[in-house]
């Protein structure tokens, strides 16, 4: 079933499109190869072109062996970039074959793969942060390479951080201080320039995007709008970690305040997921620039938090669709995707249905959600009406959507955090023990209940 939906989402969707962001990659790859400047010329229209090499400079390095070849470089980048978002839905724990048909099937997945961008590649990668979290070294370099390949992934470093694994962040501190060293030495633009070129670009593209800066920047709130974005994600990164650092932790932990056995954060008594939630959430709400397919990465952290559940990954999926469609979208193609996303979400969505019924939620959680859902309303039409008086209203449904994602991500980890307790601590012989308690799903490395 999985390998069937691949092999028609490639021939339906992803193969016919052009591959731009991966055909820069190997322009710029192919460029070092012959010993030229892969950058565009500084200070020019050319820097926010659509065309031109933004990354730092190593990235370039990367795609060589790409660009040597004589033909076939997109289309082999692609197919590995598709096995990478396989890749990522087992890193983050996903066991359920529904998962795996749906995560690569989403409107952000599909987009990512037809531009041939670094998305699934940084989906994988984040989840691969979260599976080695408990070895320093492993975990500190695969964060140093995300920052290092987007830079509004910083903030992952910091969720080492808070979360107590000290020596992963040292190490990320120190490859990330070797990697920009090392670009300052062989890269034809300097770190100053570069970030010039980075500032010209956000200002130019961030109003086009889907990003909270964006959003504000086409309500009126001009040059404050960036700052005001990372002042929110910064906001609710607090937010995360005060909820978050509620002691969960079940006895049998390490409560002395320093990394466990391997690295381990054995002593953190607050929930990691939901602080890995949040860092992810706050990084997109702080990028002054996100395309649909940056949404990608909201997956690693909904998939840790229900590793077992399909239902999520369903829910997800249709909102995926409802806030962008790929290119080459047309009624039939979005007809045929309608029936399959159906068949798929059909039996969670229902079982979950049934779940929420039975156990008639309270008058309290009613209120909430009616309010979230006026909230949400209220929201959209005031930034609609600021940016209606810019002639900047078409720019504000999708932006909105975003924010709104990253916020429903957050208060599902929420939620996720308050109803169970998480475990914080090692078993014998320094493996790492972490899970929901109680939860029989929950297998440790060698397939064992991690229960005592």
């Amino acid at each position: 079933m999985v390998g069937a939906l691949l092999v028609a989402n490639w021939l339906v969707y992803v193969d016919p499109q052009a591959h731009y962001d991966v055909n820069v990659f190997l322009r710029a790859g192919d460029a070092v190869l012959g010993g030229r400047d892969p950058y565009p010329t500084p200070g020019t229209e050319e820097v926010y072109s659509g065309s031109a090499f933004v990354y730092p400079y190593l990235m370039a390095v990367l795609f060589v062996p790409l660009a040597l070849l004589p033909s076939g470089g997109p289309e082999l980048f692609v197919g590995l970039s598709t096995l990478a978002v396989l890749a990522g839905c087992g890193l983050a724990g996903a066991r359920s074959w529904r998962v795996y048909a749906l995560v690569p099937v989403a409107s952000c997945a599909i987009t990512g793969l037809q531009h041939g961008t670094l998305s699934p590649l940084l989906f994988a990668g984040s989840a691969m942060l979260w599976r080695l979290r408990d070895q320093p070294v492993p975990a500190g370099l695969v964060a140093a390479l995300l920052a290092y390949s987007k830079l509004f992934l910083l903030p992952v470093a910091l969720w080492l951080l808070v979360t107590g694994r000290y020596r992963a962040t040292a190490t990320c501190g120190a490859a990330l201080v070797v990697l920009f060293a090392v670009t300052e030495l062989v890269s034809p633009v300097g770190l100053g320039t570069y970030v010039g070129m980075l500032d010209a670009l956000a200002r130019e593209e961030a109003p086009d995007g889907l990003a909270l800066t964006g959003l504000l920047l086409n309500a009126g709130l001009g040059p404050a709008a960036s700052w005001a974005a990372r002042a929110v994600a910064g906001g609710l990164l607090v937010a995360c970690l005060l909820r978050s650092a509620r002691p969960t932790a079940a006895p049998g932990g390490d409560d002395d305040g320093r990394d466990g056995p391997g690295g381990a954060a054995a002593s953190w008594p607050g929930d990691e997921r939901l602080m890995f939630a949040a860092t992810v959430a706050a990084a997109l709400l702080a990028s002054p620039i996100v395309w649909s397919h940056y949404l990608l990465l909201l997956a690693a952290p909904l998939l840790v938090l229900n590793p077992g559940g399909d239902a999520a990954a369903a829910v997800a999926t249709i909102a995926s669709w409802l806030l962008v469609t790929p290119h080459l979208t047309t009624a039939a193609r979005l007809a045929v995707t309608v029936a399959v996303l159906a068949a798929l979400t059909a039996e969670p969505l229902a079982a979950t249905t049934r779940g929420v019924a039975s156990s008639r939620p309270s008058w309290r959680a009613l209120a909430v959600g009616a309010g979230a859902v006026l909230a949400t309303a209220a929201g959209w039409a005031a930034f609609w009406a600021a940016s209606r008086a810019r002639d900047a209203e078409g720019r504000v449904t999708g932006a909105h959507l975003t924010l709104l994602a990253a916020l429903a991500l957050l208060g599902w980890a929420a939620h996720r955090a308050s109803g169970e307790t998480y475990r914080s601590g090692t078993e014998k012989h320094g493996r790492p023990r972490r899970g929901p308690v109680g939860d029989p799903d929950h297998r440790g490395r060698a397939g064992q209940p991690v229960g005592d």
